[in-house]
């Protein structure tokens, strides 16, 4: 059993590092490209950065109500927006 914790261990810092990695790519290329990365994430996922803050930080609930206020959606479409953040 211990193997596999090293193992799950080593997988996790591994994908985390190259998440870092990749972070670091798009931040430049916004940067070089001028363009606003909040907003390219805003459009791609639907969510404002609000509500990805409020998804972020465990508040799932009021997150799926921020982003009904803001978008029309009804609760099953919010709610399928926020389980995606």
């Amino acid at each position: 059993m211990a193997f596999w914790d090293w193992a799950d261990r080593r997988e996790h810092e591994r994908l985390t590092s190259r998440v870092q990695q990749l972070e670091t790519v798009v931040q430049e290329l916004c940067r070089r490209l001028d363009l606003d990365a909040s907003a390219l994430l805003e459009q791609s996922t639907g969510a404002s950065e609000r509500v990805r803050r409020l998804a972020a930080d465990g508040r799932k609930i009021e997150a799926i109500r921020v982003h009904r206020e803001e978008t029309g959606l009804g609760l099953a479409d919010a709610k399928a927006v926020v389980d995606r953040l």
